[in-house]
């Protein structure tokens, strides 16, 4: 459309591109560095200021942790697209969060914890958001404190696609509680009697430590343990070990955010898993599925 333009942000260049190819619209990257005093720089890359005047901004910038720095200079170079979109005049800035960094923190666990999952929403829509999007959120009730349209998009769907070409007799493994929901969600894309076994887990909020177990009749079956993130991979290889001592014939790992973090891809091989599938909502080695069509159509659904 040739009143949108697309800003790749500096973690979200080729899944921004992506998005812009289905848009059929303009895309832009930006100039990023850091000052030798720690301070982050950020300017879109575009010849005059009057070319963003008037126009739907999207903006896509992931949250994780990556090559290109930490998690919290992300949010800044965020929040500075955000600030010199607005201050350009734009009629609408849409943010893309692929991966939201912080969102396990959407609650007080434990006394004088800040929520910071709404901190860093609040600086979002202050900034001059006018939309808010991201990927399979942890926790989707964070966005109540926001006065801006918000959606959670769903990548369950294209997940289950992609392993519907690998597995002949799938069965899904809820690692958690907390994540049944999910699971359930991708067992029904995969097929109507596909059937999901819930973990009991338990993690102590003071040392982090998880303990896991379960009773499963998975001799011979495709097992697929599916999750929204995969950091350290601590949860995720336990449920592996467990589901291959019960006789899986294979174990697919599925992480929305594969953030494989220190020793997650070595805990998870030593632990038996046959293969780790995420998406490009982290832009990593694992992205075996592209999540630029999900938020594109959302984008296209939202506009006039």
């Amino acid at each position: 459309m040739d009143n949108q333009i697309v800003i790749a942000g500096p973690t979200s260049q080729r899944l921004g591109l992506k998005v812009a190819n289905l848009l059929h619209t303009r895309v832009v990257t930006t100039e990023n560095k850091v000052f030798p005093d720690g301070e982050g720089y950020l300017r879109i890359d575009i010849e005059e200021e009057a070319e963003f005047e008037g126009k739907d901004i999207i903006i896509i910038q992931s949250l994780g942790a990556n090559s290109t720095g930490d998690q919290n200079l992300h949010i800044m170079e965020l929040i500075m697209m955000i600030g010199a979109a607005k201050r350009m005049k734009a009629s609408k800035i849409r943010v893309v969060v692929p991966y939201f960094a912080y969102s396990r923190q959407d609650k007080a666990f434990r006394p004088g914890e800040c929520i910071f999952a709404e901190e860093i929403l609040k600086w979002i829509e202050i900034a001059g958001a006018t939309e808010f999007y991201t990927i399979d959120v942890h926790a989707e009730k964070i966005f109540e404190i926001l006065k801006i349209p918000a959606y959670n998009l769903d990548p369950m769907e294209i997940l289950a696609k992609e392993l519907a070409k690998k597995c002949e007799d799938p069965i899904v493994i809820c690692p958690d509680k907390g994540a049944y929901e999910r699971s359930r969600k991708f067992a029904g894309y995969l097929g109507k009697n596909v059937q999901v076994i819930q973990f009991i887990k338990k993690r102590d909020v003071k040392t982090g430590k998880i303990t896991m177990e379960g009773d499963l009749p998975i001799q011979g079956k495709d097992v697929i343990i599916a999750d929204d993130i995969i950091a350290s991979g601590g949860t995720m290889a336990k449920a592996i070990k467990i589901v291959k001592t019960a006789g899986a014939k294979s174990i697919y790992s599925v992480g929305t955010h594969p953030l494989m973090l220190k020793n997650a891809v070595f805990n998870l091989m030593k632990a038996g898993v046959t293969d780790i599938i995420g998406t490009d909502t982290i832009d990593s080695a694992f992205m075996q599925v592209s999540i630029a069509e999900v938020i594109s159509k959302a984008i296209h659904s939202k506009s006039p």
